[in-house]
């Protein structure tokens, strides 16, 4: 099959594929036709991105790749069980990167003599980059800033083998990065009670960079429908979608600080970003199929509620495909803080999240009772490009005939180019989590 590139329909919030012949975006869900521009031709990706386009036959839906349902199962791996996922970014690194973990805790304040204008000022001693706050000239670290040169004592993972080679600049600042944080605490002051997270956001958050891998998802996930035996069928497709690649900053919490906009991708190494920053390598214990069902499963359920009206709850079967970009691995800029269970409410963990790039602030409000996630609406004036995350409006089809021929019954929203979870609309959705017999509650399985 050919490969195309994809940019949002404005009509429905379907994908639009990029056709040769017709020198137009074609909309395969409303059939919207958009020229290209007079005298271009396709948009170029930092990334070579190159989208698979949705075939249509005689005006139907071909789903080959969706059509082979099953029973959802909530992925099992060993850092969703609550004895890890509680672990602060501490506690984890002390256990899996103990040696990086001592270069952190015996960081310390350093008084710096600017070379340029003799002013003295403080800094951290795990800073790649110091800015004089005199005369603005930067000063650097020659060995650490080489690029493509990673000290291996400051990057967080075992042997940190592996630290992609693009990523995204970060735009935000410290200052906005907290105060974005602290608006989304001050907007659900319930959610957060009894935790001191506004402490924590003014003295504790930090910039990280985290690997990213980024692929295009297409889900297919059966409902109850009306009548005795009747089931709705609904068809997703999330373009430019990334999902975590090492687990010590919350799987979940990362799932929900989208979009990113990849047209914005550049050479990665440690002068892009000046200040104080953690590096996190990809891990190669975090398994990719298990973290893909885990999003893509709570991206199901969440987007079909909001714009069909279907109970996230009660998906009966789905099936879902990833197709992974080539050379698709990024380093993203993300603000992170996160409270120890010890510190608030009937056991609960608090992280909260600031996308560096774009602003929005997210956060996870968890324990062995209940879940809630929280997503700040994104800034208004912000503009992304045609490739970013795109979440299809989600719609509902019919299966009419082989092979693997659907129509279109319905589309969610009210088909005005709405994007459910990528959207800029913010979101809160709380809800309990499984219950564990016996035997889990005493393993942690």
């Amino acid at each position: 099959m050919d490969e195309f590139f994809a940019i949002k329909c404005q009509n429905c919030g379907g994908p639009m594929y990029s056709h040769q012949a017709s020198r137009s975006f074609e909309c395969a869900y409303c059939g919207t036709t958009t020229p290209w521009a007079p005298g271009a031709g396709e948009p170029k990706s930092a990334l070579g991105i190159r989208h698979q386009t949705l075939q249509v036959v005689d005006g139907l839906l071909k789903l080959t790749h969706v059509s082979q349902l099953e029973t959802p199962e909530d992925p099992d791996w060993y850092f969703f069980n609550p004895h890890w996922r509680n672990q602060t970014v501490l506690e984890h690194l002390l256990w899996e990167d103990r040696a990086t973990a001592s270069e952190y805790q015996e960081a310390e304040h350093v008084t710096i003599p600017c070379p340029f204008c003799g002013a003295a000022f403080e800094g951290s001693s795990t800073q790649r980059v110091f800015e004089c706050p005199s005369c603005g000239n930067k000063i650097g670290v020659a060995d650490l800033l080489k690029p493509g040169a990673f000290s291996k004592r400051l990057t967080m993972g075992v042997g940190a083998e592996y630290v992609p080679e693009q990523g995204i600049s970060c735009t935000i600042t410290e200052q906005q990065a907290r105060a974005n944080a602290l608006h989304l605490v001050r907007q659900y002051p319930d959610a957060f009670a009894g935790h001191n997270v506004e402490d924590a956001i003014q003295n504790d958050m930090m910039l990280f960079y985290f690997p990213m891998a980024l692929a295009d998802l297409r889900m297919m996930a059966s409902f109850p429908g009306k009548g005795l035996n009747k089931e709705a069928l609904v068809y997703y497709e999330v373009l430019d979608w990334a999902y975590p690649r090492a687990n010590y900053l919350d799987v979940r919490l990362m799932g929900i600080l989208e979009p990113w906009d990849f047209s914005k991708v550049a050479p990665f190494d440690p002068a892009m970003q000046e200040g104080d920053f953690r590096v996190i390598a990809v891990d190669a214990s975090t398994k990719d199929n298990v973290v893909i069902d885990k999003l893509a499963l709570d991206i199901a359920g969440n987007d079909a509620e909001s714009a069909l009206g279907f109970n996230k709850k009660s998906i009966r079967k789905w099936a879902r495909k990833a197709r992974r970009h080539k050379d698709g691995l990024v380093m993203v800029p993300v603000y992170f803080v996160d409270r120890p269970a010890t510190d608030g409410r009937d056991g609960e963990q608090v992280r909260i999240a600031v996308n560096g790039q774009t602003g929005r602030a997210a956060a996870v409000v968890f324990s062995e009772k209940r879940e809630t996630h929280i997503v700040a609406p994104l800034n208004p004036s912000l503009r992304l490009s045609s490739e970013s995350t795109v979440h299809a409006t989600p719609i509902e089809v019919k299966y009419v005939k082989s092979p693997f021929l659907y129509q279109i019954v319905r589309r969610g929203g009210k088909g005005t180019g709405q994007q459910t979870a990528a959207a800029s609309q913010g979101a809160y959705r709380e809800e309990k989590t499984k219950r564990r017999g016996l035997f889990g509650a005493i393993f942690g399985k």
